[in-house]
């Protein structure tokens, strides 16, 4: 079974994280997509990356997604989604999974065992059920994009989410309220959309370190945007 990780956007971690990262995961072929004033922190990080992809630039304000979601926590998921579309765009097809990860996730206990992998079955999407503030999400509605595995085909969808989701009226200009609004339920939608089923991963269990910063943005009101 050939497997590979995808990261995508700036470098957060810290050589604890990978060497943790690596015993939980495994020690597989890792690409990485981020803008050009990103790539020295990742070159100069402990990854084990095969290659470094370019994201490319573009304005924001021109882009369908800041019609619907222009504050900071949507500009924030566009970058991440931006990034994240590059990455699967660029990495060789042959590969039977790939697992998108974060360099600023600590894992605190569980494994990917060769059983575990064994029974990943093809275009599904599947996630922890705990994100790293370690609350669940909510099945009917939402997902983990925290660390997620899927097939060529699922991620072909992933990348295109960015791009083609808001192509169509979704909600309201930055309207947040459990079911809309949001990364988690916005590509819940999208994938439900294409046929793609969600399944949790039950032994996973990881929190953040993001230089320093234990929490989700929503909370931390520190969000990753970009002037490009």
């Amino acid at each position: 079974m050939r497997l590979a990780v995808l990261m995508a956007g700036p470098y957060r971690g810290n050589s604890e994280i990978v060497k943790r990262h690596i015993q939980i995961i495994g020690n597989h072929d890792t690409y990485v997509s981020c803008f050009e004033h990103y790539k020295y922190d990742w070159i100069r990080s402990s990854w084990p990356i095969k290659r470094i992809f370019t994201t490319p630039n573009i304005n924001f304000k021109e882009t369908n997604w800041s019609k619907f979601r222009n504050d900071n926590a949507g500009q924030s998921g566009f970058w991440q989604f931006w990034n994240i579309k590059n990455v699967i765009n660029n990495i060789e097809k042959d590969y039977d999974f790939y697992i998108k990860s974060r360099s600023d996730l600590v894992f605190n206990s569980g494994f990917f065992t060769d059983e575990m992998i064994n029974q990943l079955k093809p275009n599904t999407f599947y996630c922890p059920e705990l994100k790293f503030d370690g609350m669940t999400w909510e099945y009917d509605y939402s997902l983990n994009d925290q660390l997620f595995i899927g097939d060529v085909n699922v991620m072909r969808v992933v990348s295109n989410f960015v791009t083609k989701y808001y192509n169509k009226y979704r909600h309201g200009l930055n309207e947040a309220t459990p079911y809309v609004g949001s990364n988690e339920t916005s590509l819940r939608t999208y994938l439900n959309e294409n046929g793609i089923p969600i399944i949790g991963i039950h032994a996973i269990s990881y929190s953040k370190n993001h230089n320093g910063c234990t929490v989700p943005s929503g909370i931390s009101q520190i969000f990753q945007l970009e002037t490009i």
